[in-house]
């Protein structure tokens, strides 16, 4: 696990050395352990190392093939590395090292660009052909390595962080217009898209190869679902989930460094610490629990499920809002996002290594599918009646610019498994048009709201509305806030976050299985994630399988509005990039604590992450 970072000259080569090693410099905590620079040609290479598999210097980086032919600077971690060597005939006594770099470079040698759909595991990397002088940057399937970057006519230059990316001089440091709508609407920006103008990001599963003749961009992974699963008995679904479930956990462990879990009271990760228990391979579990008072995070006793209580204080959860929202790689509105930064330093001392549920919800179908698809169901079967009818009870479900009567036209018009796209579906609510218009300024528009989601929805190949809903879940709410920000706070204390529902061969079966298999449409509880409750019978407490959805302990903003709001006003009235493209934040801040709700509060966590991160990294 480390930071990545370089410059590829298109036109002619160039004295990049010292720019990469600025760069590398602000990759510090997420590679303390080593650092590389190796300039070869149009191509200038930086790593800053976090040594999980084989910590001595033989996983050196950037790193070459064993011809000499590639050069990589790799970030993450390949799971089934042993596997794939054992195929690639790379016998251990042959080998330089035990680190799976060297057998993704050996991988790439062989099958080149097919070399990716074999990989299982999470990363982000720069290899190089020297014979060639083309290089290719990739990014796993879900996007939980981060890859950023700035392409002029003449320069191509990446880094895992937008911060390590400003410290190249020609890259731009002003907010991009578009982005902001889409920012304060959705609370994250969806790849290729970020924050800044000229800032780009990879998108999950896709690949770009640059070389002197010019540059093209493909995508190389796409979640599809198809019901291979739709004759098979029930039972034999239940067994092949839960044992792709334990490979999926145990996979994980794979390293030289301790590793622990991250235990929540939800049915995600007592799963996963159930199939490691199951397989005899039980790790050490920390749960986060909010205290009042001050002072910095602490061990404290031990939960009835055995989990490490981690213990922070309200106060010192104020105290640190500034560090944790300026240590991320791109800024995401998620309150969530600040709770896992003092969870990872608390726990930090015991291990390297952190697993945890994130994409249980969003691969199995989670959170509030079973209300949310029977009102969508609900929705179409009214829409057949006169909008105004229905407009007071209905209006919040169903989102877009246009004037509601058009929008309930939508609804009437869409076809049986498109309802999803005909009210712009999303698991948390947009900002609404008025407010984002209300702190833009303007009196009309913007002409950009929910755009992407059009977008998405309109390439979206599923047939049935739950498809649809976690195809689009997967490429905003998954990708570009949730694996964004978990990788951050995890790097910023240099640990590494592992996500066992994301494995490449569970995801697999998980998409191939029936809608009914996933979710039912049904205002019930446990409606959601099916099979994993069907697996979880007689392994799980009873209590945790009916659970419903809980939100993280992460504190509440408008309760901090009622009692220090001078303050917090105070950190985004003062911060210049939002009082410029913001002339509506000082009266949209002027509602009442209790305005912020649901949406509006989302978005003033968005507000506040924006702000610092902007005034730590320079922001224009």
């Amino acid at each position: 696990m480390c930071g990545i970072c370089g410059i590829y000259r298109l036109a002619a080569g160039g004295q990049d050395e010292a720019v990469v090693r600025a760069m590398n410099g602000r990759l510090v905590r997420r590679g303390p352990d080593d650092e590389g620079v190796a300039v070869i040609g149009r191509a200038t290479r930086g790593n800053r190392r976090l040594a999980i598999q084989d910590l001595t210097a033989a996983g050196h980086m950037p790193m070459a093939s064993a011809s000499g032919r590639l050069v990589v600077t790799f970030n993450g971690e390949i799971y089934n590395h042993r596997e794939l060597a054992h195929e690639l005939d790379l016998s251990p006594t042959a080998r330089r090292s035990r680190s799976d770099t060297e057998v993704l470079l050996e991988a790439w040698e062989r099958w080149g660009e097919a070399a990716l759909d074999r990989l299982v595991g999470q990363w982000a990397f720069a290899l190089h052909d020297r014979r060639d002088d083309r290089l290719w940057l990739a990014r796993d399937r879900f996007g939980e390595k981060p890859l950023f970057y700035h392409l002029d006519p003449a320069t191509l230059t990446f880094a895992s962080s937008i911060a390590a990316l400003l410290a190249a001089p020609w890259v731009p440091r002003e907010l991009d217009p578009e982005s902001l709508i889409e920012y304060l609407t959705l609370r994250y920006v969806v790849a290729p898209r970020t924050v800044l103008q000229g800032v780009a990001k990879l998108p999950p599963g896709h690949l770009l190869r640059v070389d002197p003749g010019g540059m093209e961009m493909r995508r190389w992974w796409t979640p599809r679902f198809r019901p291979a699963a739709a004759r098979r008995k029930n039972g034999e679904l239940v067994e092949q989930f839960g044992e792709l479930l334990t490979r999926a956990a145990r996979r994980c462990l794979v390293g030289d460094v301790p590793v622990a879990l991250f235990l929540s009271d939800g049915i995600d990760s007592n799963s996963i610490k159930q199939a490691l228990t199951a397989s005899r391979r039980d790790v050490p579990s920390y749960t986060f629990v909010p205290v009042s008072g001050e002072g910095s995070p602490h061990l404290g006793g031990t939960t009835a499920e055995g989990a490490v209580e981690v213990c922070v204080p309200s106060a010192h959860r104020v105290e640190q809002m500034v560090p944790a929202f300026a240590s991320l790689t791109e800024p995401v509105g998620d309150g969530a996002a600040l709770a896992v930064w003092l969870l990872v330093r608390g726990a930090r001392s015991q291990a390297t290594v952190f697993l945890c549920g994130h994409g249980g919800d969003e691969v199995l179908g989670g959170y509030r599918l079973g209300y949310d698809g029977f009102r969508l169901a609900l929705l179409r079967a009214l829409s057949g009646l006169p909008a105004r009818w229905l407009r007071r009870r209905t209006e919040r479900y169903v989102h877009g610019p246009e004037p509601f009567a058009l929008r309930w036209q939508r609804v009437r018009r869409a076809p049986r498994g498109r309802t999803p796209d005909a009210v712009r579906y999303l698991i948390h609510k947009p900002l609404p048009l008025d407010d984002l218009r209300a702190l833009l300024g303007r009196t009309e528009g913007p002409s950009q709201y929910l755009e992407t989601v059009d977008r998405l929805y309109a390439a979206s190949g599923g047939e049935h509305a739950l498809d649809r809903i976690q195809e689009v879940m997967l490429q905003t709410f998954l990708s570009a806030n949730l694996v964004s920000w978990a990788d951050s706070v995890a790097m910023d204390a240099s640990a590494e976050m592992r996500l066992p529902f994301l494995d490449r061969d569970l995801v697999e079966f998980v998409l191939g299985l029936p809608p009914g298999q996933r979710a039912a449409f049904r205002p019930r509880r446990d409606c959601t994630k099916l099979i994993l409750r069907r697996w979880g019978r007689g392994r799980l407490d009873e209590a945790i399988l009916r659970r419903g959805k809980r939100g993280f302990p992460f504190g509440n903003l408008p309760q901090l509005l009622a009692s220090d709001g001078a303050t917090l006003r105070g950190r985004l009235l003062d911060s210049g990039p939002l009082r410029r493209d913001l002339p509506g934040l000082e009266a949209w801040l002027g509602h009442p604590a209790e305005y912020f709700r649901e949406p509006w509060e989302g978005t003033l966590w968005a507000l506040v992450a924006l702000g610092i991160w902007c005034d730590e990294l320079g922001i224009g």
